[in-house]
């Protein structure tokens, strides 16, 4: 049995889009701005400005999970809120860095190894948000909960990347619609696949 539908998860996505625009397109706006900051010129400090750009997205991405999670469970949540998980960003940030370096090493053995990985431990970030995992338990939990759905989850983020680029081909401004519908997307199957996963059986005594 499937655990979830990818058709699901995008209707999903772009449902919640259409009746929350400006709040996503903002969001999405104000992501982009930060994770692409101009550090083109060595007189600027180019590593120093890439850095920062990507420290500041990983602290906006960590409001957005915040968001999402609380739109896919039938709340809703203001712009304010991006900013409020600012206690969790030294296990998001670890659990990020150690992310990146697993999906590297496995893309050098021969790059499956790479895309499998970054699908297992694809959702570390919601489990530092909304579990308050720490770095090591948060990707020990992706992987668990991704456990036996690893190939639909390879079809999804084959689709959200077919959808990112459709909205870049609409004159680029169409990603303003298609990264937040992706966000959402995600976090929708993030509470679906907890909702499919296999009880825990207790260690015996």
């Amino acid at each position: 049995m499937k655990r979830f539908h990818t058709g699901e998860a995008i209707r999903y996505g772009w449902n919640t889009v259409k009746a929350n625009l400006w709040l996503f397109v903002g969001l999405a706006l104000v992501y982009l701005v930060l994770t692409n900051l101009d550090g083109s010129d060595p007189r600027h400090g180019h590593m120093v400005i890439r850095a920062l750009s990507w420290l500041l997205g990983a602290l906006m991405m960590m409001g957005i999970i915040r968001i999402v999670l609380k739109f896919v469970d039938g709340g809703k949540a203001p712009f304010k809120e991006l900013w409020v998980s600012f206690d969790r960003f030294w296990s998001y940030l670890g659990a990020s860095v150690l992310y990146i370096l697993i999906v590297i090493g496995g893309l050098c053995l021969l790059i499956v190894p790479g895309i499998m990985w970054a699908i297992r431990f694809g959702y570390y970030g919601y489990f530092v948000i909304d579990g308050k995992s720490g770095v090591m338990d948060a990707l020990r939990r992706s992987a668990a909960l991704t456990n036996g759905a690893k190939m639909d989850l390879f079809v999804f983020a084959l689709a959200m990347l077919g959808i990112n680029l459709l909205g870049a081909i609409c004159l680029g401004v169409g990603v303003l619609v298609t990264i937040p519908l992706t966000w959402l997307a995600f976090g929708y199957v993030y509470r679906r696949l907890q909702a499919t996963a296999a009880p825990t059986t207790p260690a015996a005594s």
